[in-house]
């Protein structure tokens, strides 16, 4: 026998035939203008598939170059320091005056790297400026350090009467302040004083 040779089949209304019986009105076989419509066919189909495929890189593209652009490589400010609250500036004021009315006892200069002493005072501003009370609240035992820091605190008041929003439930404004004693006994108060010696 033969070999068998695979056939082809396209259905009409009523008959089933191979498709190289079948010939177009103008003589060629019909199978001939098929294989034409294929080729067309398959080459119009690899071409939507590149066009396809270029419209997605073109699409990535575009979404990565108009994505949201972050920080990087922005160096932001440093952040500003808070500014001073009215206690802090009303303390100021009040060791502005202590160190006008010091004179002599004051230290014109820097305060030495090794300090002698160092008396912490806490005392209490009235609404009217008057120092209605003040203690040691915290210091190394030199009496007559304390006793200096003390006698310059009381010779400065009154003080300027404070803002009333400083002023406690009992009508007056606590401040704690502290004295810087050189070995020559001249002091600098804190909120006022210049860098310690070997301290930048």
């Amino acid at each position: 026998m033969p070999p068998h040779r695979a056939t082809r089949y396209i259905f009409a209304s009523e008959a089933i035939m191979p498709l190289s019986n079948i010939k177009n009105t103008d003589g060629h076989r019909a199978h001939d203008g098929l294989k034409t419509r294929n080729l067309r066919g398959a080459g119009m189909r690899a071409a939507t598939f590149a066009a396809c495929g270029l419209a997605l890189l073109l699409g990535a593209c575009a979404i990565t170059e108009e994505g949201p652009k972050g920080p990087l490589g922005i160096k932001l400010p440093p952040p500003a320091e808070a500014p001073p609250s009215a206690l802090e500036l009303y303390k100021l004021q009040l060791a502005t005056r202590i160190t006008e009315t010091s004179g002599r006892e004051v230290n014109p200069g820097r305060p030495q790297a090794l300090l002698r002493s160092i008396v912490a005072l806490e005392y209490w501003v009235d609404r009217e400026g008057n120092i209605s009370a003040v203690r040691v609240f915290r210091g190394n035992g030199d009496r007559e350090a304390e006793k200096v820091a003390v006698t310059s605190l009381r010779r400065a008041g009154p003080f300027p009467p404070p803002n009333r929003a400083l002023v406690d439930s009992s009508g007056r404004v606590r401040v704690v302040e502290t004295w810087l004693f050189n070995n020559d006994g001249r002091f600098q108060l804190r909120s006022v004083a210049s860098p310690q010696i070997g301290v930048e």
